[in-house]
């Protein structure tokens, strides 16, 4: 039986996702199947039944039921009823305007486990249409709003509509450049492949154009003269809603403000704001959270994203899986996956591939060149900034996938292009050339990422893989596919082609260094790691083209160039078996990588080896071992001797 996770499965390059529609064709499914859509057509077509209820007047004698109850109306007759209402379900209510009241019966579940009966109790309701089976209770003011059947709206402050809410959909959001240049229109159903498309594609003029007018025209499309609690939807212990558009099955518990709100929600994917959150201007798509007194302004939180203990998030696009956490991220596009769990900075960062992270103190924000704060950063997939760096922009690592910038690292302005690089401050100086070096440079160590943490890469590729809950994006968990190896392959053939050998190089000797200097000894060092990585990825193809499973259209004819080159002349049935031994190679590196952690914690911390689990337990080194383990047992499958 063949692993998926070893054949090449045919998914869609990166580079080539974005392009595979042109800005205008994104434009014509901007409020398709859009669910604000089809409900502001709702509340246009039948404003005064949007719930579309069996309705008729109350009567004299359930009139009197309700006012010997406490409630009193500016005029009843502006009051209308399910035909099996419960007048002895409402009480303490104070009716103005249009109201309509579904049948209140049987009980809603409150929190787990508590149950009340629904009704509406000690509220004030003014143009309000109510379901069936819900409860309302202790709401001093709710105006303009249409709550859906068996929600909940408890121990509210207020909850209004101003008459043309957009839900946080009517805004264009300066991503990137904080001041402007690279604007994305917010719509509830946005992706970060159609984010990213746009923020990047700023000279297709017609393709912008095309997209402004029909966020224009959703916008328009979508204006509501009402906030909606949708079937299922919660909203407890809040003080102030206006402009909130609360999807199915919504949560908003012990929220402090909501203005302007878009939550997109199902059932099964609860998007919830609580914990003393403020939101305002904002669209969060399903399984999103905002909580413990997160802030949220101007921003998109895409799927299954989140904000939590005193995160801050303004003019920003949040990608799925990603969760803020304690740490400010403003004017950023930041892709899935991404680990940022600390008091952390990153601003203005056009980061859609994501799968990252920013340590505790990293200071990338520095934005602002005294004239204005204009600059750009573009990390690149897998981008990990080390504890309490410190990056200048404008910086360009979108060519240097998977690469550590070490702690306590200042970086220079710059465009680095070498994958799995670390770049740090030198820990041994370059006495013969010292004086060619300038001070401000750092150390890079292209490929470092490949050679010294393959347990990281191996571990990064089982977490994306489970913890990916998002359902309206397609990720590629691989780390070594097409787009990735493209850039290895260059960065090879660059530090391949120097004409003078030296102790250190800069920038003018080998294009793509950056404002960073590389010794002699790791140059050489990284062509053979990017070559050996290379070798392991063509002969992967070579094995699933022979197996039938190569359907990614070229790659067969890039894996036998490869092959022919590192490779030449040799048989299919030599690459294969030199494949088995490259697998179990890299399954010693993975090991390798783990048990120096081990041997150096055990020297330093008292009692280290009984309090982790070692090299040979660790669940991460044993499925490099499985993985190699599964390529001889293809190859062999094969009937190769």
């Amino acid at each position: 039986m063949i692993n998926r996770q070893d054949t090449d499965t045919g998914l869609a390059d990166d580079a080539s996702v974005a392009s595979a529609r042109s800005l205008t064709q994104l434009a014509a499914h901007i409020g398709a199947d859009s669910e604000l859509v089809e409900a502001a057509r709702l509340a246009t077509k039948r404003r005064d039944n949007i719930l579309g209820l069996l309705l008729r007047d109350l009567s004299k004698e359930e009139i009197a039921v309700m006012e010997s109850r406490g409630c009193r109306a500016q005029d009843w007759t502006q009051v209308q009823v399910a035909k099996d209402f419960d007048a002895f379900r409402v009480q303490r209510v104070h009716f103005q305007g249009r109201c309509v009241l579904g049948r209140c019966a049987g009980e809603v579940e409150v929190l787990p486990g508590v149950k009340l009966p629904c009704g509406i109790f000690d509220a004030t309701l003014i143009d309000c249409q109510v379901g069936n089976d819900c409860l309302i209770e202790n709401v001093r003011f709710m105006a303009n709003v249409v709550v859906e059947r068996e929600a909940v709206v408890f121990d509210v402050g207020s909850i209004t509509c101003g008459g043309k809410a957009t839900f946080g959909c009517g805004q264009v959001l300066p991503v990137a450049n904080e001041v402007g240049g690279r604007e994305v229109p917010a719509w509830a159903e946005l992706t970060i492949d159609d984010a990213a498309q746009i923020a990047r594609e700023r000279d297709d003029r017609l393709g912008q154009a095309a997209v402004m007018s029909a966020h224009d025209r959703y916008r328009v499309a979508i204006t509501s003269p009402v906030s909606w609690v949708r079937r299922g939807a919660q909203v407890r212990h809040t003080d102030r809603l206006r402009d909130v558009y609360l999807g199915a099955g919504a949560m908003v518990d012990n929220a402090l403000e909501l203005t302007d709100v878009a939550m997109l929600s199902t059932p099964e994917e609860q998007t919830r704001i609580s914990g003393g959150a403020t939101v305002e201007h904002a669209v969060l798509q399903p399984g999103a959270r905002v909580g413990g007194q997160a802030i949220v302004r101007h921003a998109l939180l895409l799927e299954h994203s989140g904000a939590d203990e005193h995160a801050t998030i303004k003019t920003s696009i949040i990608g799925p899986n990603t969760t803020i956490t304690k740490g400010e991220v403003t004017a950023s596009l930041l892709g899935p996956f991404v680990g940022f769990h600390h008091q952390s900075m990153l601003i203005a960062a056009f980061w859609p591939e994501g799968k990252g992270n920013v340590a505790h103190g990293a200071m990338v924000g520095s934005n602002h060149t005294g004239r204005a704060p204009d600059q750009e950063i573009w990390p690149g997939e897998g981008t990990f900034f080390g504890l309490g760096c410190a990056i200048r922009f404008p910086t360009d690592l979108s060519e240097s996938p998977y690469s550590v910038i070490g702690m306590g690292t200042t970086t220079l302005p710059q465009k680095v292009r070498f994958p799995f690089s670390l770049i740090s401050v030198p820990v041994h100086a370059l006495a013969d050339v010292d004086d060619q070096i300038p001070r401000a440079y750092n150390e890079i160590i292209p490929a470092w990422g490949l050679l010294h943490n393959a347990y990281g890469l191996v571990r990064n590729e089982l977490k994306f893989r489970a913890r990916d809950r998002s359902r309206r994006h397609r990720f590629d968990h691989k780390i070594l596919r097409p787009r990735i190896m493209r850039l290895v392959k260059d960065a090879r053939n660059r530090l391949a082609a120097i004409s003078v050998v030296k102790l250190a190089y800069l920038e003018a000797d080998i294009p793509g260094l950056g404002r960073n200097f590389l010794r002699e000894s790791v140059r050489v060092q990284s062509i053979e790691v990017y070559d050996q990585t290379l070798l392991r990825y063509c002969l992967r193809l070579l094995l699933n083209e022979r197996e039938g499973h190569l359907s990614i259209p070229g790659s067969a004819e890039i894996a036998h160039e490869l092959a022919d080159e590192l490779l030449p002349g040799m048989s299919f049935t030599a690459r294969m078996h030199r494949l088995v031994e490259i697998e179990q190679d890299n399954a010693r590196l993975v090991e390798d990588s783990k048990s120096r952690d081990d041997e150096r914690g055990a020297r330093i911390i008292p009692g280290y080896a009984e309090a982790h689990v070692p090299a040979g337990q660790d669940p991460t080194v044993a499925n490099a071992h499985d993985r190699a383990l599964r390529t001889a047992t293809r190859v062999a499958a094969l009937g190769l001797t």
